[in-house]
């Protein structure tokens, strides 16, 4: 396991902008006011039966439907009669943080709502329970925690991934009570993603210390580079290995500029990049969405249009921060999602119900992971058919190749709890984001 340290890999980019908001008060408990739904009927293709069978990690057929396949209903139950199963989150809901967490928890109690109406889960119907904690307060999370453990009585938790570092006091605590975390996206592999309870859809940081160098090489043709971080190990121990990877696409290194910390990142770039272009550099691999962001606007200050290349900044924060500035020069992806605009029955359920709920709402990486988060806990959920937590865990590490439609391909296994397999390029055109490649795979690169 040591070996996937050597490169975080990003799920948010509002995770690595612990900085720049504050605030730990505020009661734990939120009392989420959710909306009335009327399940809409299930999506089936053109010339399809409409008895057509649920899809992998897709929401079950509205109520009253015969539910059969390999679906979340398929093992069985009337709707609701086996009970209830408790599910919680924790995230930052309050004060200028809750613009962070408040989209993960709407997507997330918004897919509840909607399975609920459809029928549920294996017999079971599941309950959302969301407390706060700020992002970077260890021991509000951790109480947060405890509540839900010991109090609620949860079985698993689900879409944290904005709290990585918050939940380095929670993530052992999880693992010593054997209570399932599961997630569209993970920050750290470290304390996180790496964790034996922890299973996220994003791919793994030898994956990115592969992609990233084939980016920056043959997508935004960079041929001297400057490497920008935050200077902290999750980042700075996979430097070694993403020079191995750049050099071997012909890419030389002509500086590495580390960054102190998320706030540096926001207030103080320029001197980075005047550093970076003095150096000779024709473009820059951020290793972090924030530095990846700013660094682009300090660049812009000073008239310099090099490429900006790094991960998984796919965001509204990003459209709202940058935009039209982000035009063409920043190259980025989807951390193991699918777009938008993949054309599918679980893809066009998460449109569909993000529409109807939260109209005008945020369509992101950020609520997408958050949708597939819990396609991907209700999809083992169902094969396993009770909230079994070693069960559980077993099934996920033996999940091979499970397309839920809104991913890449997720593999799973007992030291590969990150799954994703693909990702897809995105680039800004007129501030937002647009889809720049099919999904691409280039491997992992060796340890």
């Amino acid at each position: 396991m040591r070996v996937r340290r050597a490169l975080a890999a990003r799920g948010a980019l509002a995770a690595a902008m612990v900085a720049l908001v504050a605030s730990c008060a505020g009661p734990p408990r939120v009392q989420f006011a959710t909306r009335t739904v009327t399940p809409a009927q299930p999506v089936v293709a053109a010339g399809a039966a409409t008895t057509a069978p649920p899809t992998a990690g897709g929401l079950l057929p509205a109520a009253g439907t015969a539910a059969t396949g390999t679906g979340p209903g398929a093992a069985g139950g009337a709707p609701g009669s086996k009970g209830v199963i408790k599910i919680g989150t924790i995230l930052a809901l309050q004060g200028g943080q809750r613009d962070l967490g408040e989209p993960v928890l709407r997507t997330t109690q918004a897919f509840v709502d909607e399975l609920n109406a459809r029928g549920g889960v294996a017999g079971y119907t599941l309950q959302l329970i969301a407390y706060n904690a700020c992002l970077t307060c260890q021991d509000e999370a951790l109480t947060a925690a405890r509540r839900l453990v010991e109090q609620d009585h949860v079985f698993a938790l689900v879409n944290t991934y904005p709290m990585v570092i918050a939940f380095q006091s929670v993530i052992p605590y999880l693992v010593d009570h054997d209570i399932p975390l599961i997630q569209g996206g993970a920050e750290n592999q470290t304390s996180d993603a790496l964790s034996p309870v922890n299973f996220a859809t994003a791919p793994s940081g030898l994956f990115y210390a592969r992609f990233l160098s084939v980016m920056a090489a043959r997508y935004a043709h960079i041929k001297r580079v400057a490497i920008s971080y935050l200077d902290v190990p999750s980042e700075a121990n996979g430097l070694a290995i993403l020079r191995r990877e750049l050099a071997a696409e012909g890419v030389q290194v002509v500086d590495e500029e580390p960054i102190g910390a998320a706030e540096e990142a926001v207030t103080n770039m320029d001197s980075a990049v005047i550093r970076m272009r003095t150096k000779g550099a024709d473009g820059v691999l951020a290793t972090n969405p924030v530095v990846l962001i700013f660094g682009r606007l300090a660049a812009q200050r000073q008239g310099w249009n090099a490429p900006w290349v790094g991960e998984a900044a796919w965001s509204a924060l990003v459209e709202s921060g940058c935009g039209v500035t982000c035009d063409d020069v920043v190259l980025t992806d989807t951390a193991g999602l699918s777009y938008i605009d993949r054309d599918t029955p679980q893809m066009r359920q998460y449109l569909d119900t993000m529409a109807r709920r939260y109209p005008g709402g945020q369509i992101s990486g950020h609520t997408l992971a958050a949708w597939a988060g819990m396609q991907l806990f209700t999809e083992i959920l169902g094969r396993v058919g009770a909230p079994d937590p070693a069960a559980f865990l077993d099934a996920l590490e033996h999940t091979t190749n499970l397309d839920l439609g809104t991913t890449s391909p997720i593999t799973f296994g007992p030291d590969r709890h990150l799954g994703g397999t693909a990702s897809t390029l995105l680039k800004l055109s007129g501030g937002h984001y647009v889809r720049a490649s099919d999904p691409l795979d280039f491997g992992e690169a060796a340890p």
